[in-house]
């Protein structure tokens, strides 16, 4: 008797389930078909399909692993430290647990393992990866969801890298994203910086011309340390010692003398090879400039 009354109100606006009662939440507009989907919004739970809960206006899930997402937490942690590779490590972890535990992965932790990756794209394997699990993150939430919206953000960064941004268009993942060869900048729109610290007072202007002759040496410098670690920015820092040597003659002036001290950084690897070849240049143009002042510093020299 209840549904067919309510049949005979709604009549005028819609066709009605004769099934229907006042206590049924079909009767609302809330059909399986329309309920809301992982991190689509929502009201209530009752708006969210089934094993979804409403948060926050959101529907997720509730079967988590509360190990894989401390060790999820853990790896935002260490992203944002800038340990980049504890982060990955951190969130390898998370969906080890996971997969042990037979709890479906829930894309939040999947999208940001990706983003871990990708911040890590100076190494190709990361970067590879990375492209496949943002991807997977892609298609795995809403298309207005914002961990779509930062996913994507993220792959953009990896274009430079050789990202084929058509393979994103694919309803699955790919075997491989970075098909590309990485983008090159410009070497005419390449910038020499140079700072120091402490700055010596009078002499600093002199340092900047003298590293700024041999700028078309430096860009050499440049295009080999990107090929050897694609990375697009080159740094180097040569640590200066500036004095005066009194002559043993009282006829005899005294002269200046600029001292170099050795590099720091790891033999063998990109930055070793930029170092040696920055300083093959740097060097003989500061000691021609012949500079007159007494100061210990250490000279910045940026390509980018």
């Amino acid at each position: 008797m209840r549904g067919s009354l309510v049949c005979a109100l709604l009549s005028l606006a819609a066709a009605c389930d004769s099934k229907a009662t006042a206590s049924d939440p079909q009767s609302a507009g809330t059909r399986p078909e329309q309920k809301s989907k992982e991190y689509e919004s929502c009201g209530a739970s009752m708006h969210c399909a089934d094993e979804l809960r409403c948060f926050d206006h959101v529907c997720r899930r509730m079967a988590r692993s509360t190990v894989g997402d401390l060790q999820a937490a853990r790896g935002a942690q260490l992203k944002a430290k800038g340990d980049l590779e504890g982060a990955i490590a951190a969130y390898t972890a998370a969906l080890g647990h996971y997969d042990s535990e037979k709890v479906p992965l829930p894309p939040d932790v999947d999208c940001a393992y990706g983003a871990a990756l990708a911040a890590a794209k100076s190494n190709k394997d990361h970067a590879e990866l990375g492209a496949r699990v943002l991807h997977r993150c892609v298609l795995a939430v809403p298309s207005a969801s914002p961990l779509r919206e930062k996913a994507l953000a993220e792959l953009a960064g990896l274009v430079d890298t050789g990202l084929d941004p058509l393979l994103l268009g694919a309803a699955k993942t790919a075997d491989l994203y970075l098909t590309k060869g990485p983008v090159k900048p410009a070497t005419d729109k390449l910038t020499v910086n140079v700072t120091a610290a402490p700055q010596p007072a009078k002499t600093m202007p002199a340092i900047v011309e003298a590293v700024g002759s041999q700028k078309s040496g430096l860009v050499a410098c440049w295009e080999t340390y990107n090929a050897a670690s694609k990375k697009t920015d080159m740094t180097v820092h040569i640590d200066l010692k500036s004095g005066y040597v009194a002559s043993e003659y009282d006829d005899v002036a005294g002269s200046w003398i600029l001292r170099f001290q050795p590099a720091t950084v790891p033999a063998g690897t990109p930055e070793a090879a930029a170092d040696a070849c920055v300083r093959s240049l740097v060097e003989p143009a500061l000691k021609a400039a012949k500079l007159a002042e007494r100061f210990e510093s250490k000279v910045t020299i940026t390509v980018k």
